[in-house]
């Protein structure tokens, strides 16, 4: 019986981590340790976290009409965040289950299709809101839910430019080192995904949840979100000072 394991200091944002981190292991070599099996239950867990989530905002969306431009705004973000991106870093992550039977490049492939998929619904999301508050003679980017999105739309922005060029990192080595690509791209893709977590945090407490949810249930959905966003983003802040200490020898 054979296994892929891959460390998860190769998890990023992008298409770091290096390709010498995949380690096969074959028969009686495969030997599960006590912290396999701590990164697999926390990476189950947040899988079902995710699930949750996202599922129940899809039915607090279908409860308050999904005719209504609004609701899309809030389908779209959700998908975008809290399902697309929360994947595509996680499948860099060793205790990522689905993503174990996939060498590195083809990570990095399934990696950017999940941001740019994810990023296109974030900003048809954000424009329908902008274009629903416009008709609607209301202010845009007023309250800190809105701040922190359009943030996190400009370093989403930004860390899809810079994506690029960490994926040709290796074509782009002679003008830059492929180190500073690679880096670059996964501290900004990291700052973007916790803000844009973030601000969905904050929209649990809109008039679309208070609603269409009780008190308890808006905690928990908040609760369940700041866990997805810590867990998620281990592998990626080991894998940047992990990066910073090579850089700093």
């Amino acid at each position: 019986m054979k296994s892929l394991v891959v460390d998860s200091s190769s998890g990023g944002t992008g298409s770091g981590g290096s390709t010498e981190d995949i380690i096969a292991r074959s028969g009686s070599d495969a030997k599960v340790t006590w912290i396999d099996t701590v990164k697999f239950v926390v990476n189950t867990i947040t899988h079902v976290l995710i699930g949750f989530v996202f599922i129940y905002t899809i039915w607090v969306c279908w409860k308050y009409g999904l005719e209504k431009i609004f609701a899309w705004h809030v389908v779209l973000c959700m998908t975008g965040f809290n399902l697309l991106m929360a994947e595509a870093i996680l499948l860099f992550y060793s205790g990522n289950t689905w993503s174990q039977v996939m060498l590195h490049p083809q990570r990095r492939t399934v990696h950017w299709i999940l941001q740019v998929v994810g990023s296109l619904c974030v900003i048809v999301g954000i424009a329908l809101e902008y274009y629903w508050r416009d008709i609607n003679n209301k202010l845009h980017f007023h309250d800190t839910h809105s701040i922190l999105g359009l943030v996190a739309l400009i370093l989403m922005l930004l860390s899809m430019t810079n994506g690029v060029g960490a994926l040709f990192s290796v074509e782009l080595r002679r003008k830059i080192k492929p180190v500073y690509m690679k880096l670059g791209h996964q501290f900004v893709g990291l700052c973007c995904f916790v803000i844009g977590m973030a601000a969905l945090v904050l929209g649990f407490d809109k008039k679309i949840f208070r609603n269409n949810s009780t008190p308890e249930m808006r905690t928990t959905l908040q609760v369940f979100t700041v866990l997805v966003i810590l867990t998620s983003s281990l592998g990626v802040i080991r894998t940047i000072l992990s990066q910073l200490k090579t850089l700093f020898r």
